[in-house]
């Protein structure tokens, strides 16, 4: 029986803090959950184990990103990736399956897959990952080729290129995939664009926006079509616009607690990741805005740092509300000529409670 089931203890505190994930493999009694595979599954499909990487998003579901290769002589379709989301006490919270990010994984190649919880749920802390089912296909030739231009990255990714179909027949419902991968070559985003259809020997535009993870540092694209598929294709080519990522901007209170209602005169801590994406040295100033919901300014305050090469810092200012009621928090990274080091974020609403 294939050894295809990871257990994954993902410790989100720790991924938060230090983006450590601990890995252990082992081989269980595992019956399949589709019947009409190929006759010889013995390694055949398998989930990379050091490809998986997981973290929570920004609305509290747990992400899961990885890779399935296929060790068959011939292509497979229909691959299907099970998750069981976890406790620390390995009591399952959800289970829930998906497909690989290519419909047809070719003989030896390997293909992307992304997960998500349904349940927004902090106490999700492991995962197990295996490969539930597939089926034999039929090919699905590499006849698409794609010409990626410059990658424009600030808080979002934005790509367009040219996608060539040399196939004997028309490439309908094109569509293409913009892979993130990390340090480590681990996938820590994925962008799709809208299908497009490209006639034989024609060429196409194509364009893609995606959200833009701190941890990336590489970057590939893949098409597929009804017919055809094209190589992974790196993406050389990046510009960035705004050099600095500011995510995860938290409010806590002492001990790290969390508050769904402020107490007033509770000093908070407003924290956030602050991402470096160029190689030199760059000074800044990291302010926090905070605002009544009726637009007046209750607090402003700043932490000055210095960036070096693909830093990843988290930066706090101290703030002690003493009126109650509803307010939001914007953050800011200018440089210390007041330029814009970052995009505009997402506020943070609170609300304060007597």
């Amino acid at each position: 029986m294939i050894n295809a089931l990871i257990s994954l203890k993902v410790g989100m505190r720790n991924v938060i803090l230090s983006g450590m994930l601990i890995i252990t493999l082992f081989t269980p009694n595992f019956v399949w959950a589709q019947e009409n595979l190929p006759l010889s599954t013995n390694l055949g499909v398998v989930v990379l184990d050091a490809t998986v990487y997981s973290h929570k998003a920004i609305n509290g579901s747990t992400i899961v990103y990885g890779e399935v290769q296929n060790n068959l002589s011939s292509p497979v379709n229909r691959v299907t990736i099970g998750v069981t989301f976890m406790d620390d006490n390995s009591n399952q919270i959800e289970y829930k399956t998906g497909s690989t990010l290519l419909q047809v994984v070719q003989p030896g190649g390997m293909v992307p897959f992304s997960m998500s919880s349904t349940k927004a749920d902090s106490s999700i802390s492991q995962i197990q990952v295996k490969i539930a089912g597939f089926q034999s296909s039929s090919d699905r030739p590499l006849s698409l080729v794609v010409s990626p231009g410059s990658l424009q990255v600030s808080n979002s990714l934005i790509v367009s290129g040219t996608v060539t179909n040399n196939g004997a027949q028309k490439s309908t419902n094109t569509i293409f995939y913009l892979i993130s991968y990390d340090a480590f070559q681990r996938i820590v985003g994925i962008g799709v664009s809208s299908p497009v259809d490209v006639g034989i020997n024609q060429n196409s535009q194509f364009s893609i926006v995606s959200d833009s993870s701190p941890k990336a540092k590489s970057y590939m694209i893949v098409a597929e079509s009804d017919s055809y598929q094209s190589k992974l294709t790196p993406v050389t080519a990046v510009q960035v616009s705004l050099p600095v990522l500011v995510s995860n901007t938290t409010v806590t209170g002492p001990n790290d607690t969390s508050f769904s209602a402020i107490p007033v005169n509770t000093p908070v801590t407003i924290s956030s990741n602050v991402n470096y994406l160029l190689t030199s040295t760059q000074s800044f100033v990291y302010y926090v805005q905070v605002k009544h919901f009726g637009g007046q300014t209750a607090f402003i305050g700043k932490y000055e740092g210095v960036l070096v090469s693909s830093d990843n810092q988290k930066v706090s200012v101290n703030w002690t509300p003493n009126v109650a009621g509803s307010y939001f928090i914007e953050t800011y990274v200018w440089d210390y000529g007041n330029i814009p080091l970052s995009s505009s974020v997402p506020s943070v609403n609170l609300v304060l409670v007597r």
